[in-house]
């Protein structure tokens, strides 16, 4: 799981797994990077905020589950909070998008944003 504490998630190694191990390993990479958020150099963070915030909503595309649904708002509170703002309404504009993509039929009720 060393693996997984960095600033950005490690997509070769995520690939990789199965999806058990994937679910898992992504819930550790955010549980870390909620942490390194708050501490992180500026200007390293805002050279890969881009690529974080793709990162991030990638995974709400996935559907995952209650708890790391929270990390990854968390994780996003605080990026925005600490980083650069700037495309803090792209992001909401891609969550309000993927509200209304999800079909309320009852194969995907349990997902939810």
């Amino acid at each position: 799981m060393e693996l997984a504490h960095g600033l950005l998630l490690n997509e070769e190694v995520c690939s990789q797994l199965s999806e058990h191990q994937k679910a898992e390993f992504v819930f550790e990479w955010l549980r870390f990077l909620k942490k390194l958020l708050i501490a992180a150099d500026r200007a390293d963070l805002k050279e890969k905020q881009k690529k974080l915030v793709e990162q991030l909503t990638a995974l709400l595309n996935s559907s995952p589950g209650p708890p790391t649904r929270r990390l990854i708002a968390k994780n996003l509170g605080v990026l925005y909070s600490v980083g650069d703002t700037f495309s803090v309404y792209q992001t909401v504009d891609k969550c309000n998008e993927i509200i209304r993509s999800k079909d309320d039929s009852p194969s995907y009720l349990p997902t939810k944003l």
